[in-house]
C-alpha cells in the first residue's frame, strides 16, 4: 500500500471546502434568524402602537386614523421583510414554505401535509451556458472607438461603425465574422 501524497492533499482539499460551505451556510442562516428576529420584534412594537393609538382614540374620542394607517403601513412592510428572509431561509434550508399556514415543507411535496394546500415551486434557476462566438473580438475596444478588435486587421479597423452578428463587433463586412454577409444596420 503506498502512500500517495497527492490523493491526500486532493482529499484533504475536499473535506476543507465541504467544511467551508457548510460553515457560510450555517452563517447565512444565523443571519437571517437574526434579521426575522429583529423584524419580528418591530412588528410587535408596531402592534402596540396601534392598539394604544386605537385605545387612546376610543378613550379620548379623538381621531388618529392617520397615525393608525401609518403603522398599518408600516407593519405591512416588515411583514413582507420578514417572509423575504423566510423564503431566503427555506433555500438554504433545502424547504418550501407553504403559501397557505406558512410552515416549512419537504422540496418534494407536492400538497402541504399541514392544511392541504397545492405547493407552488418555484421554477428552477437555469444558468446559461457561455455561447461561444465564431469572432475574434475578445471585448478589448480597438482604435476607432467601435468596440470591435480584428486580429486579422492588425489593429486596423475594418468594421465600419455598424454591428457584426456576433453582436460584439461592429462591422458590416468583419473580417473575423462568418455571417457578415447579411445586412446590418448602423449602430447608433
Amino acid at each position: 500500500m503506498a502512500f500517495n501524497i497527492d490523493n491526500l492533499k486532493k482529499n484533504f482539499k475536499d473535506v476543507t471546502d465541504k467544511t467551508v460551505k457548510k460553515t457560510n451556510e450555517l452563517t447565512s442562516i444565523a443571519k437571517l434568524n437574526v434579521a426575522i428576529k429583529s423584524e419580528e420584534s418591530k412588528l410587535s412594537d408596531c402592534y402596540k402602537s396601534i392598539g394604544r393609538l386605537f385605545y387612546t382614540a376610543e378613550r379620548d374620542n379623538l381621531d388618529n386614523t392617520e397615525e393608525i394607517a401609518t403603522y398599518i403601513m408600516q407593519a405591512d412592510k416588515i411583514k413582507a421583510n420578514i417572509a423575504g428572509y423566510q423564503k431566503e431561509l427555506a433555500i438554504l434550508r433545502n424547504v418550501v414554505i407553504c403559501e397557505g399556514c406558512n410552515n416549512e415543507i419537504s422540496n418534494d411535496a407536492i400538497f402541504c401535509p399541514i392544511c392541504g394546500l397545492k405547493v407552488n415551486k418555484p421554477a428552477p434557476v437555469v444558468e446559461e451556458e457561455a455561447v461561444e462566438d465564431e469572432c475574434c473580438c475578445e471585448g478589448e475596444q480597438c482604435e476607432c472607438e467601435c468596440e470591435c478588435t480584428c486580429e486579422e486587421a492588425d489593429g486596423e479597423c475594418c468594421c465600419e461603425g455598424e454591428k457584426c452578428e456576433c453582436e460584439e463587433a461592429p462591422a458590416e463586412e468583419c473580417c473575423c465574422c462568418e455571417n457578415a454577409e447579411e445586412e446590418v444596420k448602423p449602430a447608433e
